[in-house]
């Protein structure tokens, strides 16, 4: 019974609290409030962040002798107190959580009923740690304004047999062109301690029967736990996009009572692969992939009600642009995108849903959320490492930069990111071993954005934001020289641009916007009007993104296993991290990227910002290859202009396949020129063509510049 559409709510105030599941309270004149929802979409509720009370009247009969009657609550935002006919059912945690309550008795006793749900989902407060684990749906810069609290997908009754399947969870632990393994759990809920028989069905994306087989188990009355083995032989193997096909498996769990009934039954749709990690280098089905990857943070403010066709017409995005992974920043999203991430062979980087610091208090609720992302989302193929805290020592680390940055706050916040703390020492491995128990076929993340650790280089992602917190782009292969594990994986960087032309304030002003990176990059103050600082910031966005792009690409394996910028769609219409906007309109950074993710690049040094005639100019030239076969006759041409001034170098060979060569060095004198001067690369082989363009300014010598040389300027 489908418990979904019109519902009474109400803020939860103290008289409320308590009478608010009686049966006999009048609620004919409260706001009507449909579920699924978010309770800021109605607006009597746009600015309520206090607790809201739902309630739903229905009708129905009781379950019949043998069957069972269960409340299944498939997702609160974010905490919830349940009631039915005024008995209290329990509470709920984890906004991505199923939960279900079984009413059978309930049901019998009258056909009329009343179902109340005190709904919380209470602002973090960023003075002190949280309690509430909402992730980037609340916290951080790829945050939707506004709260999204609501039961925000669907409720319903359902109807077992005399035992019921309380979890289940299905994770893919080996995969080969000869076989595979599948591992099935399932925890029970029996009425009576019996023998009952469990069918298992594997169909092929040929819809010929893969494998399968029937068991019986002794189940005692109460909670049982069943785990066993499928194996399936000569499989065919899911791949990502670049490297093959995405065949599905449909896996069916079936529980029968003593006279052959389906008492409950379960149902997931696979894909069989491999997936390993080391040193931040990811395999799957064997291959070593570089990852290029972006961020994907929550893709509406209200998730209930979102288009779904944004879903796909995201990830489509992603696989246009070259990317071949998206990281699913700190929260849990709708089913649907790792349904379409599986059909495109996306491959996803999944966060648990912590941001930021965290009391004592949420442990036991942590844990819990960790074995029910495994549960919610481990046969997904798409999915192939699991992250379990995003940024738990704060704001993103400043590195020491050769430039030199302020010695004391840089100390702090190294301290703060090496020293032992609650989240970092405690929470996170308490995760960790949580995720690996739950999931030993995928890689584990310990924590996102923190230096890595001496003990454990693995154990977290760096996110060095040059350009953007700190520095420049162009320290990151001084940086990478310095500590070279930071270039393992670089998880965060990218900036912030502006879609709002018309705007006329001193300083962004947006919740998400980031007034000290613009203050320092981008100041408002420094353009004349609106149009022209948003044309800088997207100008500026596209430069930074491509650059880092091309020197981590040129780290290829060495030390890079890939990256993953920041991000794919702003969170708020007037800007932010999004390389498309909050309305999916592609900004100049995404061709950019697209630019730079091509499967063959061929790229220089970074040339300096400003030259002058008779200085020596240095480029050495790299050709990057993601194409799993060689390239033959690969011929390079580097040519360098300025004005009627040129000069040309080519070079020929083979590249091999899925590397980085360095074709060689383009050298030459500054001529005594004034103006642009362009280096320009193009590559060309049978199969591909690749060009790109540096540019740097020559402006006169000093002595040019001198009064004595007679330049006003100088004066």
């Amino acid at each position: 019974m489908d418990l979904s559409g019109p519902w009474k709510a109400a803020p939860l105030d103290a008289e409320l609290n308590r009478s608010g599941a009686d049966p006999d309270l009048d609620d004919s004149t409260w706001a009507t409030l449909e579920v699924p929802g978010h309770w800021r979409a109605l607006p009597a509720f746009e600015h309520n962040d206090q607790a809201v009370l739902h309630r739903r009247r229905f009708s129905t009969r009781g379950p019949e002798e043998g069957k069972r009657s269960w409340l299944c609550l498939d997702g609160v935002m974010a905490h919830s107190e349940v009631w039915f006919d005024g008995n209290y059912l329990g509470d709920t945690d984890g906004y991505f959580v199923p939960h279900q309550f079984e009413i059978s008795e309930l049901l019998r006793r009258q056909r009329d009923h009343l179902l109340a749900i005190e709904v919380a989902c209470p602002p973090p407060d960023d003075t002190r740690p949280k309690t509430s684990i909402t992730g980037s749906l609340q916290s951080g810069p790829l945050a939707p304004p506004g709260n999204p609290g609501g039961i925000w997908r669907p409720v319903r009754i359902e109807q077992t047999g005399p035992v019921a399947i309380l979890f289940s969870r299905l994770v893919c632990t080996s995969a080969s062109t000869d076989r595979a393994e599948l591992r099935i759990r399932l925890v029970l809920d029996a009425e009576h301690a019996g023998d009952h028989r469990i069918d298992t069905s594997v169909t092929g994306p040929d819809g010929e029967a893969a494998a399968g087989g029937a068991s019986i188990h002794s189940l005692a009355q109460g909670e049982n736990r069943i785990e066993w083995t499928v194996t399936i032989e000569r499989p065919s193997l899911w791949w990502p996009y670049s490297l093959g096909d995405q065949p599905l498996y449909e896996v069916a769990v079936a529980v029968r009572t003593t006279d052959n009934t389906v008492s409950d039954r379960q149902h997931w749709r696979t894909g069989l692969r491999h997936v390993a990690e080391r040193s931040m280098h990811l395999r799957i089905n064997g291959e070593r992939r570089f990852l290029k990857g972006i961020v994907i943070g929550p893709q509406d403010p209200f998730l209930a009600t979102m288009d779904l066709a944004v879903i796909s017409d995201d990830l489509r995005a992603v696989v246009e642009a070259g990317l071949d992974f998206v990281r699913v920043k700190g929260h849990v999203a709708r089913p649907e995108l790792y349904e379409a991430a599986d059909r495109l062979g996306l491959l996803v980087w999944q966060d648990l849903p912590l941001v930021g610091g965290y009391a004592t208090s949420v442990r036991k609720t942590a844990r819990a959320i960790a074995r029910s992302a495994v549960d919610l989302l481990g046969h997904h193929p798409s999915i192939v490492v699991w992250c379990a805290h995003d940024e738990p020592n704060g704001p993103p680390l400043p590195v020491p930069m050769p430039n030199g940055i302020e010695a004391a706050p840089a100390a702090r916040r190294i301290g703060r990111h090496l020293l032992p703390s609650w989240n970092r020492s405690v929470l996170d491995p308490m995760l960790r071993r949580e995720l690996v128990a739950a999931d030993p076929s995928r890689p584990v993340i310990t924590r996102s954005g923190s230096l890595p650790s001496v003990i454990d280089p693995a154990a977290s992602d760096a996110h060095l934001w040059l350009g953007w917190h700190s520095g420049v782009v162009e320290d990151l292969p001084d940086v990478v020289r310095q500590w070279p594990r930071l270039a393992a994986f670089p998880g965060g960087f990218g900036s912030q641009s502006v879609i709002l032309e018309d705007w006329e304030d001193d300083e962004p002003t947006w919740s998400t916007a980031q007034r000290g990176a613009f203050d320092r990059y981008l100041p408002r103050t420094a353009y004349a009007d609106g149009r022209s600082w948003a044309a800088a910031t997207q100008a500026y966005q596209a430069d930074l993104l491509r650059q880092h792009i091309e020197m981590i690409r040129r780290l290829k394996f060495n030390p890079a296993g890939g990256f993953c910028l920041t991000a794919l769609a702003d969170a708020e219409p007037a800007g932010g991290f999004g390389v498309l906007g909050f309305d999916r309109r592609r900004k100049p950074a995404y061709n950019a990227v697209l630019d730079a993710c091509r499967p063959v690049i061929v790229v220089a040094d970074l040339p300096p910002p400003i030259t002058a005639p008779g200085h020596v100019l240095r480029f050495d030239i790299h050709v990057i290859s993601d194409l799993n076969r060689p390239l033959g006759g690969v011929r390079v041409r580097a040519t360098a202009r300025c004005g009627s001034w040129s000069i040309e170098r080519e070079w020929d060979g083979t590249l091999p396949a899925n590397g980085c060569e360095h074709v060689g060095t383009f050298e030459f004198v500054v001529p005594e020129l004034q103006g642009s001067l362009m280096l320009d690369l193009h590559l060309l082989t049978a199969e591909e063509v690749a060009t790109n363009r540096y540019q740097t300014v020559v402006i006169p010598s000093a002595e040019a510049m001198s009064p004595q040389a007679g330049n006003p300027l100088a004066r």
